[in-house]
């Protein structure tokens, strides 16, 4: 098995001289192996010793427990399942990479694994499953979990061993050995100090029952799980699970379900607020990993509203290509891109810089590999208040306030629509919240509503008279006036039946219409004198 140490950084460079409005922004992108330390030949996981050790203790405790010995002793009657699932709330698309099958090749000096591959170090005896991406980082926040492959009785249980191993060392590592109902036994090695289950030593587990989490104790060279089998209830009886065309060990498969030798596939696909950080083992990753970015958006390193997009793959094979894409809210492609696979990888990244989007939502970030999807998701927050029209209105009116489209609002009026009518000087905030929980406040937007004038009309007398006579109106004060007879003056005189109304402007623009006023004008009685008879006479 290679052990690797670190991997050179490819770099990629491509320029972009013009960006078009909420395009994405290319920049300079990286890929390699990922950083990761393999135990090999001069660091086992197990060393002779410590396997004489381990057969001494299950043999002493299967007689102090009086642990029952099957009639089926070495024959192949429990299938395996799987040893390790993630735990609840963590969401990668998977957790894992083979970094070591069981050695076939007995002669010292040479290796080679089930499927006459390398995949191996010389005399390994089970299969290495490490932890990947952040393999600390998992650790420290036990995200990968260790489960009973098949039920059984445990035979041995060691704990409280320190569990940040990085090199060769003669420690203990934590671990569990599980008896099936066959006689067939299985060790779970290099598990979290005191993460093992409460159970003890005679205790029975069930099938995918929770064991530990992953760790590094022992002679490790970081996080990962030696799974090893044994048909009966020593090292010497060791037989590899998975069926192939150079196991020499046994001719089944001893899983359930018998993974492919290789899993090339995209199992990590996530956004970051810079570049992650990976230091040497044993200190603990940065993944910088989040689903919340309010714009504008600075990322460490970065340019302004740019973020860092990163694939992790499990088992890179040159001559394969993936297909990347960020998926818009309703589904449609914001910007995809392709990369091509030059190189071969137990487990390997690429990373991308891209421009998030502008408008608010909760948007996808989608890698497609060999045929597998992974996926995930990411809020972008522009909690911006835009209006329809002029911020400074008239009593009367409104201005209409938009927070944009997407996810959920809360405005400091109490409103949760998108779009709210203000209609009272004051300063408007809205909280913008996307389906991942991410939210953030709008700037204060300020709008102002003057008050209109007194729009009223009083008369200099009384409204009704005889013709002939007049009334003065006047309007309330102002700053400029308009009469429905077409005057222009505050004070009009009217000698006319009929219904008058002013409408009075004040100096900040605003206007009002009065109430009409109505004046009535009453014709003269008649004055002629009649005469009853003659008006000449004696």
């Amino acid at each position: 098995m290679k052990r690797i140490a670190s991997t050179a950084l490819f770099l990629l460079l491509y320029a972009c001289n013009t960006v078009a409005q909420n395009a994405p922004l290319v920049l300079p992108e990286s890929e390699g192996a990922y950083p990761a330390l393999y135990n090999d030949a001069e660091h086992p996981c197990i060393t002779p010793e410590q396997y004489a050790l381990i057969d001494q203790q299950i043999a002493s405790n299967i007689e102090a427990y009086h642990i029952p010995q099957s009639a089926h002793k070495g024959q192949m009657i429990t299938a395996l399942n799987w040893p390790l699932r993630l735990a609840a709330g963590v969401n990668d698309c998977s957790f894992y990479t083979i970094s070591a099958y069981v050695d076939q090749n007995t002669a010292t000096g040479t290796y080679s694994d089930w499927n006459c591959g390398t995949n191996s170090y010389d005399g390994h005896k089970g299969t290495d499953i490490a932890t990947y991406p952040f393999h600390f980082y998992k650790m420290d926040h036990d995200q990968v979990e260790v489960i009973a492959a098949a039920p059984g009785m445990i035979v041995n249980k060691v704990d409280g061993n320190f569990d940040k191993n990085c090199a060769t060392n003669s420690l203990t590592a934590n671990y569990l050995a599980i008896q099936h109902a066959d006689g067939s036994t299985v060790l779970y090695f290099h598990m979290k100090k005191n993460s093992l289950t409460s159970k003890a030593i005679g205790q029975s587990v069930a099938l995918g029952e929770y064991l530990g989490v992953v760790g590094s104790s022992g002679n490790s060279s970081g996080p990962h799980l030696h799974f090893e089998v044994w048909s009966g209830s020593t090292n010497a009886t060791r037989v590899d699970p998975w069926a192939g065309p150079c196991n020499t060990l046994n001719a089944n498969s001893w899983w359930a379900a018998q993974k492919p030798y290789t899993e090339p596939a995209v199992i990590k696909a996530s956004v970051h607020t810079t570049d992650i950080v990976a230091p040497a083992c044993p200190d603990t990753e940065t993944p910088n990993e989040s689903t919340c970015y309010v714009r504008p958006f600075q990322g460490a390193g970065l340019p302004a509203n740019a973020a860092k997009f990163y694939a992790f793959y499990r088992n890179e094979t040159a001559g394969m290509s993936a297909t990347f894409s960020i998926l818009n809210p309703d589904g449609s492609v914001f910007t995809s891109w392709t990369a091509n696979s030059n190189t071969s990888y137990n487990a390997s990244y690429r990373s991308y810089t891209k421009t998030l989007p502008t408008n608010t939502g909760t948007y996808t970030f989608k890698a497609v590999y060999n045929g597998v999807t992974c996926s995930s998701t990411f809020d972008v927050i522009n909690a911006v208040i835009t209006a329809a029209g002029p911020t400074t209105v008239c009593e009367g009116s409104s201005v209409a306030l938009n927070a944009g489209v997407g996810g959920t609002y809360l405005w400091n009026t109490g409103a949760t629509t998108q779009i709210i009518n203000a209609s009272i000087s004051g300063s408007y905030t809205v909280t913008v919240t996307g389906s991942n929980g991410c939210s953030a406040v709008s700037a204060p937007f300020v709008v102002t509503v003057n008050p209109g004038p007194s729009a009223v009309i009083t008369p200099g007398g009384a409204t009704e008279f005889c013709q002939g006579g007049s009334v003065m109106l006047s309007a309330a004060a102002g700053n400029t006036y308009k009469w429905s007879t077409g005057a222009t003056t505050q004070s009009i005189t009217i000698s006319n039946t009929g219904t008058y109304t002013a409408t009075i402007t004040s100096a900040n623009g605003c206007s009002a219409i009065s109430i009409p006023t109505a004046v009535s004008v009453n014709p003269l009685p008649s004055a002629a004198i009649t005469p009853g008879g003659p008006t000449t006479f004696c």
